[in-house]
C-alpha cells in the first residue's frame, strides 16, 4: 500500500516555514505499514495545485494533503480537490454549527469569510476539528482515498492521531504489519568512509534496510524494519545494528535523538568528573552545546578570541607569550592545564585555532589543536579543517567533544 503526502501553502516554497507536518505524518503512517513513497510541496496556485492531486491519485491509493483549508482566498485545497474529482463544494451546516461554537468559546467574533470553511466536496467524508476552525475532509475513489488536514500544526497531529490513522487502519484492514526504524549516531569519519564500511548492508531492497544522512560532524545511520509485529520488526534491527557496531566501534557515540553533548555530560556524571572549558577559535560553541544539558559536572566555559585575552588569561608576558605562542600544541596544552588548576576541576578541555591560508571565497584551511589536562597527564590532537569559517568552527566543536568522549571511554574500560 502506497502513500503521498501533499505539502500545501507557498510560505513553505518562500521558506517562510518549515514543513514539520510531513515529517510527522510520515512517522505515524511507518508505524501503521503504511509506505510513504513521496512528498511534495506545492504553492497556493490552483492550477499547480490540481496537477500534483492528479498525480498523486493516480499513483498512490492514500493522499494526504496538509494546509490549504483556512478561511482566506488563498486556501484552494477544497476547490482543487473539488475540480480533480468533478464534485461540486457543498455547504456542511453542522460543520457550520461547530465553527461557529468554537470562535464563541474562545471570545472571538467570527468573521464571514470563516464560512467558507463549512464547505467539503460533495459526497466527502467530514472530518470534525475540535482544535481549530479548519474542517478536514477525505474524498473516497474506488481503491483509494486523498484526506484534506489542517496545516496547523497542532491541529494536523491531534487529526492523525485521532481520525486519520483509525479510519485509514479501518478502510485498509490494516491489522498488523508496521514500518520501525532507528537511528545509530556516528562522528570521527565522514559520510563516504562510513558508507565504504557498511556498503554490503545499504543494498536496495533488504529488509531492514540501511541508509545514511550527513550533517557537519555527525553521521545518522538508518536502520528500517518492516515485519508483521512490532516485536519483529525490533528483532531485526537489533541484528542489524549489531552487525553495524561491530563494524564501526567507538565512531558510534548515540542512538536516535540521542546528542553528542548530551552523552559527554551524562558520561561526565557517571564518572563523577567536573570539567571546564576554554576556546579560542571555536567562540563558545563547545561550552553552549555543554551548558544546553543543564549538567552539573561542567563547571565553566571561558571564551579567548583575542591574543591579549589569552595573554592575560594565562598571565604571561609579551615575550612568555610570544614563545609560547611559536608552538601551537604546547600552547593548547598550557591552556588546559590552566583552565583546570584555575577552575579547579577534574578535566580541563582547551580548543585552538589558526587561520593558515586562504582557499577561496570565503574559505579557509584552519590548523586546529585540542588539549585535555587530567590528573593522569595531557593527551592532545591536531585536524586541518577546510572551509567556510561557520562551518570550520561546528567542525572543531564536534571533534573537540568527541576528543573528550573517547577519553571517558578509555577511563570506563580501563580496570
Amino acid at each position: 500500500m502506497k502513500a503521498e503526502i501533499i505539502a500545501i501553502g507557498s510560505e513553505l516554497l518562500l521558506g517562510q516555514i518549515i514543513d514539520t507536518n510531513s515529517s510527522y505524518i510520515a512517522k505515524r503512517l511507518a508505524e501503521n505499514g503504511i509506505e510513504l513513497v513521496q512528498t511534495t510541496t506545492v504553492g497556493d496556485d490552483l492550477q499547480r495545485m490540481k496537477e500534483v492531486i492528479k498525480e498523486a491519485i493516480n499513483r498512490s491509493q492514500i493522499v494526504i494533503t496538509t494546509g490549504g483549508i483556512g478561511p482566506t482566498e488563498d486556501d484552494l485545497t477544497r476547490e482543487a480537490i473539488a475540480e480533480v474529482f468533478q464534485r461540486p463544494l457543498t455547504f456542511q451546516p453542522h460543520l457550520m454549527e461547530q465553527i461557529e461554537e468554537l470562535f464563541k468559546k474562545r471570545g472571538f467574533r467570527m468573521a464571514e469569510n470563516n464560512r467558507k470553511q463549512a464547505y467539503i466536496p460533495e459526497g466527502a467524508i467530514p472530518i470534525e476539528n475540535p482544535k481549530g476552525t479548519a474542517p478536514g475532509f477525505i474524498v473516497e475513489t474506488s481503491n483509494g482515498a486523498i484526506l484534506s488536514i489542517p496545516g496547523v500544526p497542532l491541529e494536523m497531529e491531534y487529526l492523525m492521531d485521532n481520525t486519520v490513522i483509525p479510519y485509514l487502519r479501518k478502510r485498509f484492514d490494516i491489522k498488523h504489519q508496521v514500518i520501525q526504524y532507528k537511528v545509530l549516531r556516528a562522528c570521527g569519519l565522514g559520510e563516504s568512509a562510513i558508507g565504504l564500511q557498511i556498503k554490503d548492508l545499504m543494498k536496495e531492497g533488504q529488509n531492514p534496510s540501511v541508509g545514511t544522512l550527513a550533517s557537519i560532524g555527525d553521521i545518522r545511520i538508518r536502520i528500517t524494519a518492516k515485519a508483521d509485529n512490532p516485536e519483529e520488526a525490533s528483532n531485526l534491527i537489533q541484528k542489524m545494528e549489531k552487525e553495524i557496531r561491530n563494524r564501526l566501534g567507538i565512531l558510534i557515540y548515540g542512538v536516535d535523538n540521542e546528542t553528542l553533548h548530551g552523552n559527554v555530560a551524562q558520561e561526565l556524571e557517571r564518572l563523577n568528573l567536573t570539567l571546564s572549558v576554554v576556546e579560542t577559535f571555536t567562540g563558545g560553541i563547545i561550552s553552549q552545546k555543554l551548558a544546553s544539558t543543564v549538567s552539573n559536572s561542567f563547571v565553566q566555559g571561558v571564551v579567548l578570541p583575542s591574543e591579549t585575552s589569552q595573554r592575560q588569561f594565562l598571565n604571561l608576558s609579551f615575550k612568555e607569550f610570544n614563545s609560547l605562542g611559536k608552538d601551537s600544541k604546547w600552547f593548547t596544552d598550557s591552556l588546559a592545564q590552566k583552565t583546570r588548576n584555575e577552575f579547579k576541576t577534574d578535566l580541563g578541555l582547551a580548543m585552538f585555532g589558526k587561520i593558515m591560508e586562504k582557499q577561496g571565497k570565503g574559505e579557509y584551511r584552519i590548523e586546529t589543536y585540542y588539549s585535555l589536562s587530567a590528573s593522569t597527564g595531557i593527551e592532545n590532537q591536531e585536524y586541518s579543517i577546510g572551509g567556510e569559517i561557520w562551518m570550520v568552527r561546528e567542525r572543531a566543536a564536534i571533534i573537540a567533544l568527541d576528543f573528550l568522549r573517547k577519553h571517558l571511554l578509555k577511563k570506563t574500560q580501563s580496570p
